[in-house]
C-alpha cells in the first residue's frame, strides 16, 4: 500500500471522474464519453494504493445495488476490479472484473467499452496463468487467449468507429513477440475482417503485419494490397508489402521497396533507416537519412550494388536476401526465449528488431560455414560460429547468460567458461579482468574450473587452430595464448559488425551444363558465346494442352585480370516449346556478348521457376583477331543432334554443344577463327585428338588454307568413330610459312 501527499490528489481526480461518469449520462458511448472512461482507467492505473481503491470499489458497489441496470456503474466497477487484480494478482478480482464487464455487455450489447473491458480482463487472467498450466489447457484443447480475442473483436464489430481494442491487442502482440498473443490477435483481426471495422486502414496494416509474423504470407499480402488498392502511393503499405514479399523470396518486392522509399517521410523513412542500419555503415546511413526522394533511392541502390560480389544485380537479390535474413533471425534467434514470463520481456533492440547477437551476425553474414556447441552441466547454453573469409576466418562465440534473455557475443571462449558454475564458485568468473591483471584462467590440470575450460576448448578445436595451441600451451604459455585468442575474437567482432557478406546462390539447385567459348566476330567486334543445356527433369512445365513457355533468367558477370567488373548482363528470355520437354531431353540456349580482346573471368547464373545455378569462375581469352600477328579464337565443338547453331556468315553455320558429350557414331562439327592474316595469306592447320593424360595423338588431320577474309572462318567435320568412350582434348595448331604459330585446346567426352 502506498501512502503520502501525492496519493490524495490522484484519488480526488478519480472521484471527480466518477462524478463526471454519473448514472445520468445515458449516452456514454459517444466518443467524448468513451474518452472520459479511458481517463478514469488511466487514473486507476496511476494509483497503487489498494486500500483507497478497495474503498472506492465498496462505495461504487453501493451505487450499483441502487442502480443495477446502469451499465456505466458496472464499467466503473470492472475497471476498478481489473486494477485491483493487477496490483494483487488475485484471481478473485479478475473474476469480479469479468463479471462486471459481462453485466455491462448484457445491459448494452452495442456499447464497445463493455466488450473491450471484458476482453482485457480475460486477457490479463490468461496471462496470469503459469506457462505450464497454459500448456495443459492447450493439450486439453482450450485456448485461454481465444475468449479475450473474441470479445475484443466484438468491441469493434458492434461499433466500427472503435478499433482501439483490437489494435491494442495486435500492437502489443507484435511488440512482445509472444506466439500465443499473436495467435489471439490474428483470431480477433480475422473476425473483425467481416465487419466494416475490418476495412479500417490501421486494422488492415496491423493484420498484414501479424499475418506475416505468424507465417501466412499470402494473407499478409492480401491485407497490404487492400491498403494499396485504396492508395497506391501509401509508402508504409509499400514497405510492408515489400518486406513480406522479399522475406518470402519473391523478387517482385524489390520494385515496391524502391517506390515506397521514394515516397517515404517521417516514421516510414525511419522504418527504412532501421532496416538498413542492420548492415549499412554509420557514414552511409547518415548520408541516407539526409537524402530525400529519388536522391535517397540513389543512395540505397549504390549501397546494394556494392553488396553483390559477382555483379549479379545486387540491388535485387541482395536486398531480397537481407529481408529473408531479418525474418529468419526474428524467428530463429529471438531476443527473449519463447515461453518466458511476460513481465521480464525486453522485446526490441535499438533497431526495433527482436533478435539477439546471433541474429545480428546472421543478418550481416548469413549461415555460418561451421558451428558447434557444448552441452555440459553448470555451463550456460553456448554456440560458436565460423565464417571462412579470404582475408582471414571470422569466429564468433555466443552464450546465453540467463534464461530471461537471448544469446550475447563474447570475445573469448573463456568468457563463457567464466559464466559457468565452476568458475563462479571458485572466484574466477571475471576472466577478462583476471587476464588484464596478469592472472590466467587455468586450462591445464585437474581442477574443477580447468576441467570445464578444457571441455570448452576441446569442443572448438576443429573451428580454430589457436584453440588447439591453447590446450597445448600449459602453464608457461597460457597467458600469451589467451591474450592471442581474445585479440582474435575482438577482431572478429569488430570486422563482423562493420562488414557484411553474401554468397550468391539459390535455395533449390538447378542441374544444367553451362559453357563459355570466346569465338565469333563481326563488324561490331569479337564475341563470347555463353551456352547452356537444362534437362527437362530440372524444368517446371505448367499444365497446358498446347505450347509450353519456359522463362529462363540468365546473368553473366565478366571481370578483368584486376578483378574489376568489365560488363554484366541480366536478361529474362522465354523459351517456347510445342510440348513439355522430356526429362531426358534438354532446353538449349545461347547468349552472345561482345568483349574486347583480353583475358577474363566469367561467372554465369541461371534461374528457372524456384531453382538456380551459379557456375564456378571460368577463365576465357578473347583473341585479338584484328591485329597483324597470327591469332586463334576458342574452338567451338558441336553436333547436329544438339541443335544449337548460329550464323557466322551469309551462308555459314557454326554449332556448339554445351553438354561436351559426343557420340562416336556422329561427326563432330568444329568451328574456329584465324586472325592476324591478310586475305590471300597461306597458313597450315594441324588438328590432333589426344586422350586426357596422354601425349600421343589418336587422331590427326592437317590441311593447307589461304585466308579469304579477316578473320578467316574455318569449318571442319571430324569423324570420331574410332574413339572409345572417355575424355579427350582437341588441339588445333595454326602456323604460317614465316614462322608464326598459335595453339588452342578444348576438351570433350565420347559416349557410346
Amino acid at each position: 500500500m502506498t501512502a503520502g501527499r501525492r496519493v490524495v490528489p490522484l484519488l480526488w481526480r478519480i472521484l471527480a471522474l466518477l462524478i463526471v461518469l454519473a448514472p445520468g449520462l445515458v449516452a456514454a458511448q459517444r466518443p467524448p464519453d468513451r474518452a472520459a472512461m479511458f481517463r478514469l482507467r488511466d487514473s486507476l492505473r496511476s494509483s497503487a494504493d489498494t486500500t483507497q481503491l478497495v474503498a472506492l470499489e465498496s462505495r461504487t458497489i453501493d451505487s450499483a445495488r441502487k442502480n443495477r441496470d446502469n451499465p456505466l456503474i458496472h464499467l466503473r466497477l470492472g475497471f476498478l476490479g481489473l486494477r485491483l487484480a493487477e496490483l494483487t494478482n488475485g484471481a478473485g478480482h479478475f473474476r469480479d472484473a469479468e463479471g462486471e464487464f459481462e453485466w455491462a455487455t448484457g445491459l448494452q450489447p452495442r456499447w464497445p467499452l463493455g466488450w473491450y473491458g471484458l476482453g482485457n480482463a480475460e486477457l490479463a487472467a490468461a496471462d496470469a496463468y503459469p506457462p505450464a498450466m497454459r500448456g495443459v489447457f492447450a493439450v486439453l484443447g482450450r485456448d485461454v487467449f481465444q475468449a479475450p480475442a473474441h470479445d475484443l473483436a466484438r468491441s469493434a464489430i458492434v461499433d466500427s468507429s472503435f478499433v482501439y481494442g483490437v489494435f491494442e491487442l495486435g500492437d502489443n502482440a507484435l511488440h512482445l513477440g509472444i506466439s500465443a498473443h499473436l495467435t489471439g490477435a490474428l483470431f480477433a483481426l480475422r473476425e473483425v475482417a467481416r465487419a466494416p471495422a475490418g476495412r479500417d486502414s490501421s486494422v488492415l496494416m496491423l493484420r498484414g503485419r501479424i499475418e506475416r509474423d505468424v507465417g501466412d504470407v499470402d494473407s499478409a499480402i492480401a491485407a497490404f494490397q487492400a491498403l494499396l488498392n485504396h492508395n497506391r502511393f501509401n509508402a508504409t503499405a509499400l514497405l510492408e508489402m515489400a518486406r513480406t514479399k522479399l522475406a518470402a523470396g519473391r523478387i517482385s518486392g524489390v520494385a515496391q521497396w524502391y517506390l515506397g522509399l521514394s515516397l517515404a517521410d517521417g516514421e516510414t523513412a525511419a522504418m527504412y533507416s532501421r532496416d538498413l542500419s542492420l548492415v549499412m555503415p554509420d557514414s552511409a546511413l547518415r548520408h541516407f537519412d539526409a537524402a530525400r526522394g529519388e536522391s535517397r533511392v540513389a543512395v540505397a541502390r549504390r549501397f546494394w550494388d556494392t553488396r553483390d560480389p559477382d555483379a549479379f544485380n545486387g540491388s535485387a537479390e541482395r536486398l531480397r536476401e537481407h529481408y529473408r535474413r531479418i525474418d529468419y533471425a526474428h524467428h530463429r534467434y529471438p531476443l527473449v526465449p519463447p515461453g518466458h514470463r511476460y513481465d521480464t520481456l525486453k522485446a526490441f533492440g535499438p533497431t526495433g528488431s527482436r533478435f539477439d547477437d546471433r541474429g545480428r551476425i546472421y543478418v550481416r553474414h548469413g549461415e555460418p560455414d561451421d558451428r558447434t556447441s557444448l552441452t555440459m552441466a553448470g555451463m550456460p547454453p553456448n554456440e560458436s560460429w565460423l565464417y571462412h573469409r579470404p582475408a582471414g576466418d571470422l569466429l564468433f562465440n555466443f552464450a546465453q547468460p540467463d534464461s530471461a534473455q537471448g544469446y550475447r557475443m563474447y570475445e573469448s571462449l573463456l568468457d563463457i567458461v567464466g559464466l559457468g558454475t565452476a568458475a563462479r564458485r571458485t572466484g574466477q568468473g571475471d576472466v577478462r579482468a583476471r587476464l588484464e591483471g596478469g592472472t590466467t584462467l587455468a586450462t591445464y590440470g585437474a581442477a574443477w574450473t580447468a576441467q570445464a575450460a578444457q571441455e570448452m576448448l576441446y569442443s572448438r578445436q576443429k573451428l580454430s587452430p589457436i584453440v588447439a595451441r591453447m590446450l597445448a600451451a600449459g602453464e608457461r604459455g597460457s597467458r600469451e595464448m589467451q591474450l592471442a585468442e581474445r585479440a582474435a575474437g575482438r577482431k572478429s567482432i569488430a570486422i563482423g559488425l562493420q562488414t557484411d557478406s553474401w554468397k550468391f546462390g539459390y535455395e533449390l539447385p538447378l542441374t544444367a551444363d553451362v559453357d563459355v567459348v570466346a569465338v565469333g566476330s563481326d563488324a561490331a567486334g569479337t564475341q563470347m558465346q555463353v551456352v547452356f543445356a537444362i534437362p527437362g527433369s530440372s524444368l517446371y512445365a505448367p499444365p497446358s494442352t498446347g505450347r509450353v513457355v519456359y522463362p529462363i533468367r540468365m546473368r553473366v558477370a565478366v571481370r578483368n585480370a584486376a578483378g574489376a567488373v568489365v560488363t554484366s548482363l541480366d536478361t529474362l528470355r522465354n523459351f517456347a516449346a510445342s510440348a513439355a520437354i522430356a526429362e531426358n531431353d534438354n532446353l538449349l540456349g545461347r547468349l552472345p556478348m561482345y568483349l574486347p580482346p583480353g583475358i577474363y573471368t566469367v561467372r554465369v547464373a541461371l534461374e528457372t521457376e524456384s531453382r538456380g545455378l551459379v557456375t564456378r569462375p571460368q577463365q576465357v581469352r578473347v583473341a585479338a583477331l584484328a591485329t597483324t600477328a597470327i591469332e586463334l579464337s576458342d574452338l567451338a565443338l558441336g553436333v547436329r543432334t544438339v541443335p544449337l547453331p548460329w550464323r557466322t556468315g551469309p551462308a555459314d553455320t557454326a554449332w556448339i554443344n554445351p553438354l561436351h558429350r559426343f557420340r562416336a557414331s556422329e561427326p563432330m562439327q568444329l568451328y574456329f577463327e584465324v586472325g592476324g592474316l591478310a586475305p590471300g595469306t597461306a597458313y597450315r592447320a594441324q588438328l590432333a585428338v589426344l586422350k586426357v593424360g596422354r601425349t600421343d595423338p589418336l587422331l590427326q588431320l592437317g590441311f593447307n588454307a589461304v585466308a579469304a577474309q579477316r578473320p578467316d572462318q574455318v569449318h571442319r567435320e571430324i569423324d570420331i568413330g574410332r574413339l572409345g568412350g572417355g575424355d579427350y582434348l582437341l588441339q588445333v595448331t595454326v602456323a604460317t610459312p614465316t614462322g608464326g604459330k598459335v595453339v588452342r585446346q578444348r576438351g570433350f567426352t565420347v559416349v557410346k
